[in-house]
């Protein structure tokens, strides 16, 4: 597992989406780490799971805001679409960027529990 990089749920990362198949992500954008630090930290565990960030925001319950400035690392406002959640191999991640602060991590809760249906 020498060379995977090591991720935190909240954290921001450039993320390499490519291949893609239809309506996923593609490319190379922002992505925020939604999955919990047991399974990131998990000995031997090559896989997070992440939603994308866009810059192109709507009015929409699943897509919770995030600033740009110096913690998150974003040069843009973005918005995590909750509604794209995707477990990557941690290869996938390129760069750490900074991070979404704990009301933001918790508005993402909230939108993967309305997406998700978890009550």
């Amino acid at each position: 597992m020498s060379g995977l990089p090591m991720c935190t749920r909240g954290e921001i990362w450039m993320v390499d989406w490519n291949p893609r198949r239809g309506s996923e992500q593609g490319g190379f954008r922002t992505g925020l780490i939604v999955q919990s630090d047991a399974g990131n930290h998990a000995p031997g565990a090559r896989t997070t799971m992440v939603v994308p960030l866009t810059t192109q925001g709507r009015a929409y319950v699943f897509y919770v805001p995030i600033p740009k400035g110096k913690l998150t690392g974003l040069k843009e406002n973005s918005w995590a679409n909750c509604t794209q959640v995707l477990t990557i191999d941690r290869n996938r991640l390129v760069e750490r960027l900074g991070s979404a602060d704990v009301s933001h991590m918790a508005a993402v809760s909230r939108a993967l529990r309305d997406t998700l249906d978890l009550g």
